[in-house]
């Protein structure tokens, strides 16, 4: 029972998001644990609601990220298994409904190799910048509980219609010690 405990421990030290940290975003946004049930580790659901302003406009939203088991089960090398997760966007226009959708793996999929299409579960969705009339979000499907993932720029435009790109940017911290 005590290295059961000791191995949870280990795994909450050790499962946070693995999407890198653009931009300033805080931890509270960006950190995940799992939880292990029946054998599988899944991580917990999350729900984040925000607020940004873009030209006259009060844009609101919401993700929303929930393990779903009617996804497939990824198994890494160890034999450890993780539910994959899907995230949910919704944004609110000057209070009306603009944005709604579900994201997955699958949603990505024409862009991913084969190795992280099956060795990969959707474990990053965060906020990224509103300017020029459009709304940026970053995603990501990683390796459960490992460093490597490709990093994926989600752009929605004044209508409502959004494009899935590769995130190419390096990842540069600014540096606000003047």
């Amino acid at each position: 029972m005590k290295m059961k405990k000791s191995l949870y421990l280990c795994l909450l030290l050790f499962s946070f998001c693995s999407c890198g940290d653009k931009k300033g975003q805080s931890d509270e946004q960006i950190t995940s644990t799992t939880e292990q049930q029946a054998g599988e580790h899944r991580m917990k659901n999350y729900d984040f609601t925000d607020s940004v302003t873009l030209g006259s406009h009060l844009y609101v939203y919401t993700i929303h990220r929930e393990a779903d088991d009617s996804l497939r089960v990824v198994v890494d090398e160890n034999g450890d298994k993780f539910v994959d997760n899907y995230y949910d966007l919704t944004i609110l226009k000057d209070g009306r409904e603009f944005f709604r959708h579900r994201f997955t793996k699958i949603s990505f999929g024409s862009q991913l190799d084969d190795n992280f299409r099956k060795n990969g579960i959707l474990d990053g969705f965060r906020f990224m910048s509103a300017k020029e009339g459009m709304l940026t979000f970053g995603a990501c499907v990683s390796f459960p509980e490992s460093d490597m993932s490709e990093p994926f720029v989600l752009t929605i435009g004044t209508d409502g219609s959004f494009t899935l790109e590769p995130d190419t940017a390096p990842d540069i911290e600014e540096d606000t010690s003047v």
